[in-house]
């Protein structure tokens, strides 16, 4: 009868035990949920903060300064350079300068990788053209994707103005995927043949 007795004392502490344990997982778990939620609401706001800034550095401009660093840069380069002067060149101030400014304007929006695809395609491509025009941005929209929680959707507009002061309305739509918060692992801007085309030729 002890052994039985202290059994099921030894029972009863457990089952004790194992309620508190309980009521207090529910808490942390209750806790932890709202935790959650609010970080996935802040982590959205970062998000759409991200692809904002990158689509107004993007299509604003053109950015003079990425411009001179540029042609600085473009000028201590030539087409008959051989390894040795070639990886001298990218240790150049000047080439350095310019890497600089571009991860300055972007780096802190993208993961790495996708900041060195986004590197060698699109940033600043709207600012190489020596032609006179001036870009301004406006009506960004930016809406989660209710499913795939990573993907966002965005629409906006560009105006063109040219050199003697005729303005121009464009429109594109788009698409991020931001898989850390804040952080764009990629973005992808359609149909911008027709403005490229009026900056180049």
């Amino acid at each position: 009868m002890g052994i039985l007795t202290k059994n099921k004392r030894l029972i009863g502490l457990l089952l004790v035990f194992v309620s508190f344990l309980l009521i207090a997982g529910c808490s942390g778990n209750g806790e932890a949920k709202k935790v959650e939620t609010e970080k996935t609401i802040d982590s959205v706001e970062k998000d759409k903060a991200a692809i904002q800034a990158v689509i107004e550095k993007q299509f604003n401009g053109p950015d003079k300064k990425y411009r001179e660093l540029w042609e600085a840069a473009m000028n201590t380069q030539t087409v008959d350079m051989n390894e040795e002067q070639y990886n001298a060149w990218l240790n150049s101030t000047e080439y350095k300068a310019l890497i600089d400014y571009m991860s300055d304007t972007y780096a802190s929006y993208f993961t790495e990788n996708a900041y060195e695809t986004f590197k060698n395609t699109d940033a600043f491509m709207y600012s190489f053209s020596d032609r006179k025009y001036k870009l301004s941005t406006a009506t960004i929209e930016i809406n989660q994707n209710e499913i795939e929680k990573t993907l966002y959707t965005f629409t906006f507009q560009v105006m063109y103005e040219n050199e003697i002061g005729v303005i121009e309305t464009f429109d594109f739509d788009g698409e991020a995927i931001v898989p850390t918060a804040g952080k764009i692992g990629k973005i992808q801007v359609n149909n911008q043949q027709r403005l490229l085309e009026k900056i180049t030729y």
